[in-house]
């Protein structure tokens, strides 16, 4: 109706679902879609940190591709020098260029984000939905866009909220439902049920920057014979080829990480470092930081591309463990994330 203004399309979470999922909207044409996300760049799990000129990969490492769908979007991404073979077969291992994070920051580049956000609720109105979220610093301003009437964004200190035409949520399913219960939707049973069900294992990895060459072989990466051991993955990320000093990222299991994921940072380091030091070899440590990865890899699946609600108003559910029947591998990986973003977007395209 003329006069009455057209709420953006809210996308929650930055990771890659989230970010295939905006630049599908926005290349059908699409002006309004704003992503939010509580990370500090977004990227999600495809994150990279450096300590001083050492740079390290702490949760994807890599993608494969196995479907003819994703096969365009890496053919595309390596053309444009983003990312490069690291090693594999049959299916090639692809890693970023300058750590995984950097392929995020490429692909947001035309979009709008606003990160260091933390959503709280999403609350059902009568032609779209209300979105409440705190900032993670005192003193943030939330941003408005070009594409976004200033009155749609608004902060009161550190508190904003933003109507939304529709929601694309790409936040894992247990925290997706609870922002949903947190705004007083109720879901059908089926659809909580299935929801529900997912459920993922965290992980706890230590980055230690050393002062020589660690003992991992080339290239760089060395991964558990034994689903159990406590140390699942050590991967070099100098030899990787995305740092310039020494950086070794030690991945604990699943299950070593959920019985330690609450004790403190310096018990768990020295632990895994007991774990891992014939990794290390010679090589004394420089310094040494800890990730927790709350919601690392999905045990279990949600068993189609995405998930549309059926509420109200328009609001979908995507991720890593939304992955189809036909899908040969089944299991969670930054192609299924992908893949799935790009399947809600278009399902909201076709709502809209």
């Amino acid at each position: 109706m003329p006069g009455v203004p057209k709420h953006p399309i809210v996308v929650i979470g930055g990771g890659i679902s989230g970010l295939m999922a905006a630049r599908t909207l926005v290349e059908a044409g699409e002006e309004q879609v704003v992503i939010l996300d509580k990370g500090r760049s977004g990227g999600g799990r495809m994150a990279t940190r450096e300590i001083g000129r050492a740079t390290f990969d702490h949760g994807a490492q890599y993608f494969t591709v196995r479907t003819p769908e994703f096969a365009a979007y890496a053919q595309d991404w390596k053309a444009r020098g983003w990312i490069t073979e690291w090693f594999g077969e049959p299916h090639a291992r692809y890693r970023a260029e300058g750590g995984m994070n950097r392929l995020t920051r490429h692909l947001a580049e035309p979009l709008d984000i606003c990160v260091r956000v933390r959503v709280t609720s999403i609350e059902p109105e009568q032609n779209g939905w209300l979105l409440h979220w705190v900032s993670e610093e005192q003193e943030y301003v939330a941003q408005t866009y070009d594409e976004v009437l200033p009155e749609e964004v608004y902060d009161p200190g550190n508190k904003a909220s933003i109507r939304a035409r529709a929601v694309l949520i790409t936040a894992p399913p247990p925290q997706a439902l609870y922002l949903l219960r947190q705004g007083g939707n109720r879901l059908n049973e089926e659809q909580e049920h299935k929801l529900a069900a997912v459920r993922y294992l965290p992980c706890l990895a230590a980055l230690l920057k050393l002062d020589g060459a660690s003992a991992v072989p080339e290239p760089g990466y060395v991964r558990a014979k034994n689903a159990t051991d406590p140390v699942q993955l050590v991967v070099d990320n100098y030899r990787k080829g995305i740092s310039s000093q020494h950086a070794l990222t030690i991945y604990a299991c699943g299950r070593w990480s959920r019985d330690h994921f609450n004790r403190p940072d310096d018990e768990v380091l020295r632990q895994l470092l007991q774990e891992a030091h014939v990794w290390r070899g010679d090589a004394n440590i420089v310094e040494a930081q800890l990730k927790r990865w709350r919601f690392s890899l999905a045990e279990t699946l949600y068993p189609a591309r995405f998930a549309d609600l059926g509420l109200q108003s328009p609001a979908l559910l995507a991720g890593d463990s939304f992955i189809a029947p036909e899908d040969k591998a089944q299991h969670a990986r930054i192609e299924t994330a992908a893949l799935s973003g790009i399947a809600a977007a278009k399902r909201l395209l076709h709502i809209l």
